[in-house]
C-alpha cells in the first residue's frame, strides 16, 4: 500500500508540473523535484517521463468509459435524455475536478514528439470511437435522426473540448448549468423551434433567405 501511494504521489505532482510547463519542457528532475523523492525511487515505477505520461492518458480514459453508460431504453429505465444529461454530468465532474490533467490534454503541443503525438491522437480516437457508438446506438433506437455518426461524434467532442477549456480557465463549477446547454444544443441547436419547423418546406426556407437578404 506504500508503494501504491508513493506512486500515485508521483503521478500527481507530475500531472501539475506538465499542466504548468507543459510536457516537452518537464524534465524528470521537475518530477521528482517536486515530488521529493530520489531519482532511483521514480525509476522503480516508470521507465521514463513518456511512460508516466502515458499512464496518465490511460487512466483518464479509463474513467471516462466509466463515466459514459450505455442507453437502456424500457417502461422501467429513466428517460434517454436524462440518461444522456447524466452522462453528460458525469464527464464535466472528472474533466473540472481535474483542471491539471485537462490543460495537459488540451494545450498538449504536437509535432515535437511523434510517438507522444500518436498517443494523445489514439486518445481523443477512443473518446470518438465511444461516442460514435453511442449515435449508432440511438439512430438504431430512433432517438438519433440518421447522419454520418463519425463526423457527428467529432463534431461533439470539439464542441465539448472547447466549452470544457473555457470552463477551466474561468474556473467554472457550474456542472449542471453547463450540461443542460451542452444538451440542448446536442438535441435543438440554436435556431427557435417555430423557425425550423418553418423551414421544413422549400416556400418556408425562401421566406427565410429572403427575410435575411
Amino acid at each position: 500500500m506504500e508503494r501504491e501511494a508513493r506512486r500515485e504521489q508521483v503521478l500527481r505532482h507530475a500531472k501539475r508540473i506538465f499542466a504548468r510547463k507543459g510536457y516537452h519542457r518537464t524534465n524528470v528532475s521537475d518530477i521528482i523535484g517536486r515530488a521529493r523523492i530520489a531519482r532511483g525511487t521514480f525509476y522503480l515505477y516508470f521507465q521514463n517521463k513518456r511512460d508516466l505520461f502515458e499512464e496518465l492518458l490511460a487512466s483518464v480514459l479509463l474513467e471516462l468509459t466509466r463515466r459514459i453508460q450505455r442507453l437502456r431504453i424500457g417502461p422501467d429505465q429513466p428517460d434517454p435524455v436524462e440518461q444522456l444529461r447524466g452522462n453528460l454530468r458525469r464527464v464535466l465532474g472528472l474533466v473540472l475536478a481535474e483542471p491539471e490533467l485537462t490543460d495537459i490534454l488540451l494545450n498538449h503541443t504536437m509535432g515535437f514528439d511523434r510517438e507522444l503525438d500518436r498517443q494523445v491522437t489514439d486518445f481523443y480516437e477512443k473518446v470518438i470511437d465511444q461516442i460514435q457508438r453511442s449515435l449508432d446506438l440511438g439512430v438504431e433506437m430512433k432517438l438519433v435522426r440518421p447522419c454520418e455518426t463519425r463526423i457527428a461524434a467529432c463534431c461533439i467532442l470539439g464542441g465539448i473540448k472547447e466549452v470544457v477549456l473555457q470552463a477551466s480557465r474561468s474556473r467554472r463549477t457550474d456542472i449542471e448549468d453547463l450540461a443542460e446547454e451542452i444538451l440542448n444544443f446536442g438535441l435543438r441547436g440554436v435556431a427557435q423551434p417555430e423557425l425550423i419547423a418553418t423551414m421544413g418546406n422549400r416556400e418556408g426556407k425562401a421566406v427565410y433567405f429572403l427575410a435575411q437578404n
